[in-house]
C-alpha cells in the first residue's frame, strides 16, 4: 500500500484516533491534520453547505446564549473539542489537490483499520499479562473481566468508542473481502474480520455489538448472502459467551438511562427554546440506587436540547439531515452504514459531545463527502 506524502496528516490522524493513548495525543493528531490541510489550502476560499452547517453546530452555544440573554459564562462559548467542526470541513473542501484526495479512500481506511487492530492486539497481549498476575481469572468470562479491561488496562477507553471504530473498520474489511479477487486478499481480510468479530464482544458496548450484526448483515444481504448464516451463528456464540455480562449490565443501563432521560425532559420542558447552557447541566443531579450523581443525558439530542434548546436541536437536525440526504442520493453504502452507526450511538450516548466520538464523526463525515465518486466510495 503506497501512502501519499502530501496527505500525511490524514494518515496520522486516521491511525492515531483508535489507539489506546491519552486524548491529548488525538488532539495533537487533529492539529497535524489541520496544518496539513492548510498547507494544501487554495484561494479564493469557497464555502459549501457542509462547512456552514458544521460552523453553525460549533456556534450553537454562542447563539443560544445571545438569543436567550443568558450569561455567556453559562455556556462553553469556545469549546476546544468542537473547534474541529469549524475548521476541518472548510479546509478539506478547499484543498487544491482534491483530485488526489479522491484516490486515497482505500489507503486512509486501511490505515484506520490498522490502528483498530493495534488496539485489539494490545488488549490481547495485556490480557495475557493480566491473567498471569490475576490467575484466578485465567479462564473466566464474567463481569469482572469486562470491568478489568475497561479500568485496569492502561490506555483503554470507553467501550462505546472503540466499539464504534471496530464496527466501521469491520464494514470496510468485509467489503474488501467480498470484492477481493485473489485468495491472499480474501484470507487476509477474512482473518481481520473474524478478529474484529471476536473483539467486539470483549471490547465493544452492547449497542455496538448489535450494530456490528445489523450493519454487516445489511452489507451481506446486498452482496454476499451465503455468509449471513455463518455470521449469525458466530455472533450467537459470542452473545452466549458474554451473556452474563450482557444481562447484568443491560438492566442497569436501562434503569440508569430512564432516570437520566426523565430528568432531562423535566428540565427541557421549562427551558425549551434556548436550553439552560452546557455548564449549567452539571448543576443538576439524579439519585440512582440511593447515590446522587451528576446529570448525564446519555443522548446527543437531549444533550443539545438541554444546552441550547430548540435552536441547537434544529441546527443539529439540519446537519444530520443534509448528511443523510447526500449519503442516500449518492448511493454510497459505506457512508450510509457510517451514519446508521453514528445515529444509533447518539440515541443512548452523548456521542457527538465527547472528543473520541466527535473527532470520529467529523473526520469521516468530511472524508466521505469530499472523496470518491458519488456512486461508490470504496
Amino acid at each position: 500500500m503506497k501512502l501519499d506524502k502530501d496527505f500525511f496528516g490524514f494518515y496520522i490522524f486516521a491511525f492515531i484516533l483508535p489507539l489506546p493513548l491519552p486524548l491529548i495525543v488525538s488532539s495533537l493528531a487533529a492539529a497535524i491534520l489541520i496544518i496539513n490541510g492548510l498547507v494544501l489550502f487554495k484561494k479564493p476560499i469557497s464555502v459549501d453547505f457542509l462547512s456552514l452547517a458544521f460552523f453553525l453546530f460549533f456556534s450553537s452555544d454562542l447563539l443560544s446564549s445571545f438569543f436567550s440573554g443568558r450569561s455567556f459564562f453559562d455556556n462553553t462559548i469556545v469549546n476546544d473539542v468542537k473547534i474541529i467542526c469549524a475548521v476541518l470541513p472548510l479546509i478539506v473542501f478547499n484543498i487544491k489537490l482534491k483530485f488526489k484526495l479522491k484516490t486515497l479512500q482505500y489507503s486512509i481506511l486501511k490505515v484506520f483499520t490498522f490502528g483498530v487492530l493495534c488496539y485489539i492486539i494490545y488488549c490481547i497481549f495485556y490480557y495475557f499479562y493480566f491473567i498471569y498476575t490475576h490467575p484466578r481469572y485465567t479462564v473466566q468470562i464474567d463481569n469482572y473481566l469486562f470491568w478489568a479491561i475497561e479500568n485496569n488496562f492502561p490506555g483503554t477507553y470507553h467501550r462505546t468508542y472503540i466499539g464504534s471504530y471496530i464496527v466501521l473498520s469491520s464494514v470496510f474489511v468485509l467489503n474488501q473481502y467480498i470484492k477481493g479477487r485473489n485468495i491472499q486478499d480474501k484470507i487476509g481480510f477474512g482473518f481481520i474480520f473474524l478478529l474484529e468479530l471476536c473483539a467486539i464482544f470483549f471490547l465493544g458496548s452492547k449497542l455496538t455489538m448489535g450494530l456490528f450484526l445489523v450493519i454487516n448483515t445489511l452489507l451481506l444481504l446486498k452482496y454476499y448472502r451465503i455468509l449471513i448464516l455463518p455470521l449469525f451463528l458466530s455472533i450467537g456464540l459470542g452473545f452466549f459467551l458474554v451473556k452474563e455480562w450482557i444481562f447484568k449490565s443491560l438492566t442497569k443501563s436501562y434503569f440508569d438511562r430512564t432516570v437520566f432521560f426523565n430528568k432531562s425532559l423535566e428540565i427541557i420542558e421549562d427551558n425549551l427554546l434556548f436550553g439552560i447552557g452546557e455548564k449549567n447541566i452539571l448543576n443538576y443531579t439524579v439519585v440512582i440506587n440511593e447515590v446522587k450523581t451528576v446529570l448525564i443525558p446519555h443522548n446527543s439530542f437531549l444533550k443539545e436540547l438541554l444546552s441550547n434548546g430548540l435552536l441547537g436541536l434544529i441546527i443539529l437536525f439540519c446537519l444530520l439531515g443534509y448528511l443523510i440526504f447526500i449519503a442516500f442520493k449518492s448511493g454510497n453504502l459505506i457512508f450510509q452504514y457510517f451514519l446508521i452507526l453514528v445515529l444509533g450511538l447518539c440515541l443512548i450516548e452523548d456521542f457527538l459531545y465527547m472528543q473520541r466520538g466527535l473527532f470520529f464523526f467529523v473526520f469521516f463525515t468530511v472524508f466521505f463527502i469530499n472523496t470518491g465518486n458519488r456512486k461508490n466510495l470504496i
